[in-house]
């Protein structure tokens, strides 16, 4: 489990290209999110997720992804225009919004769901991975499940240490402010559900 202490405002290129080398390979890298730090693999690479879901120690839970542009939303999703305009107005930000998702995304993702979570994060060090990277990223959080969220790399080493399954690195981007996770909403007849209230608060 190696620990790379990276810059939160100006992410340097060669520590943001290494992570994206481990992610291609199928690893696991820890980044710090706009709420708490975050577990990245290539959401589209089905072994990885597995891994994923191994090192959370998750069970019949989706896993929610993240993107850094609209575009990259059309291409996984079956997006619409109320969801885009949603979008538009509370993105980059903490609000998940479940989409439903396109046969690109493997079920393995959503566990056979045919919705994804999908948000874009305010975090210079996030939209660097997934802007090299070109495809969305897993943005679940970096713990084993029941565990608190860690708002630090010396969080998540601490819960990590002694397991047999870690990350592959850990992007160190010094404590986070400590935000809950993000508001989940998802649009049905044509109005906005509430699935999961978090820091963003939106009249439904």
């Amino acid at each position: 489990m190696q620990i790379e202490k990276i810059n939160p405002k100006k992410p340097e290129q060669k520590k943001i290209k290494e992570a994206v080398e481990i992610i291609k390979r199928g690893g696991i890298v820890v980044f710090p999110t706009d709420t708490a730090y975050g577990f990245a693999v290539d959401a589209l690479n089905e072994e990885a997720i597995g891994k994923l879901f191994i090192i959370k120690k998750r069970i019949q839970k989706p896993l929610p992804v993240i993107v850094s542009n609209i575009t990259m939303v059309k291409e996984i999703t079956l997006v619409s225009e109320k969801e885009i305009g949603i979008a538009k107005k509370y993105w980059p930000g903490p609000l998940t919004i479940i989409l439903k998702k396109k046969g690109i995304v493997p079920s393995a993702l959503t566990l056979g769901l045919d919705t994804i979570g999908v948000r874009i994060p305010d975090n210079k060090v996030a939209l660097a991975l997934i802007n090299l990277f070109g495809k969305p990223l897993t943005s679940t959080s970096a713990n084993i499940t029941g565990q608190p969220n860690n708002y630090s790399a010396e969080a998540v080493e601490r819960q990590f240490r002694e397991e047999i399954c870690q990350p592959d690195l850990i992007l160190d981007a010094g404590e986070l402010p400590g935000i809950p996770v993000s508001t989940v909403i998802q649009i049905v007849d044509d109005k906005v559900q509430i699935l999961r209230q978090g820091p963003i608060k939106i009249k439904t």
